[in-house]
């Protein structure tokens, strides 16, 4: 309206297109600065790195010509003094069980006298029979007469300790028996052809084990019930 009234008054507006142009390169000259000084603008840091975790220290540097310390023995005995005194201490041990061994089988055996004493008795009268012969026809003879007497005898005997383990000497009268029917025969057959080594090995383990049994009976005879 002011514009209308100045038309219509016959005033003259100012012109303001010069100035404006004016301005302008002023304009555009300060958005390009303002542009360059924010690219100028250093980015953002990241945050700092954790710290690495502080390394343990190094475990002590052991000395491989260091020598364990000695310790003093409580009981001041030497190492001679206490193997001494262990082989002691084993060796009454043993004694000791081997006298309850003995005592059991004492108890066990006195028991059975009688079947030990007829046992006994007829092992002597075996090996004494082939005393007699003196030559191999005559040991084959004695050996197939006494045959059936001698399973018998093994047999009976056989009762005396079933379950094995309670007798001192049922081992004894076996192995008799059995070198009675076969191998004590044999050796005596040989020595007729000069070969008197098997006879003489079989006489003494019949001897040794004859000795054996006859101590222990008396042992048993002598033996409190």
């Amino acid at each position: 309206m002011a514009q209308v009234s100045a038309v219509a008054s016959g005033e003259r507006l100012a012109d303001t297109a010069p100035m404006r142009s004016a301005m302008a390169p002023w304009v555009l000259i300060l958005g390009v600065g303002l542009a360059v000084a924010c690219s100028n603008e250093p980015a953002p840091q990241p945050p700092p790195a954790a710290a690495p975790a502080p390394t343990p220290p190094p475990p002590p540097a052991v000395d491989a010509a260091a020598k364990p310390k000695m310790v003093a023995n409580p009981d001041g005995l030497s190492l001679a003094d206490r193997i001494a005194k262990r082989q002691a201490a084993d060796k009454k041990l043993a004694a000791e069980l081997a006298g309850e061994e003995q005592k059991r089988l004492l108890a066990y055996d006195k028991g059975k006298l009688p079947l030990h004493k007829a046992t006994f008795a007829a092992i002597n009268k075996y090996r004494a029979a082939y005393a007699k012969a003196k030559t191999k026809d005559e040991v084959e003879k004695i050996r197939a007469s006494q045959q059936k007497a001698i399973e018998a005898t093994a047999k009976k005997m056989a009762t005396i300790d079933p379950k094995g383990g309670n007798s001192n000497v049922t081992t004894d009268y076996d192995v008799m028996l059995n070198a009675l029917a076969n191998d004590y025969p044999d050796a005596l057959e040989a020595s007729f052809a000069g070969d008197k080594q098997p006879l003489a090995e079989q006489t003494a383990e019949l001897d040794k084990r004859s000795k054996k049994i006859e101590d222990w009976l008396a042992e048993l005879k002598s033996a409190k019930k």
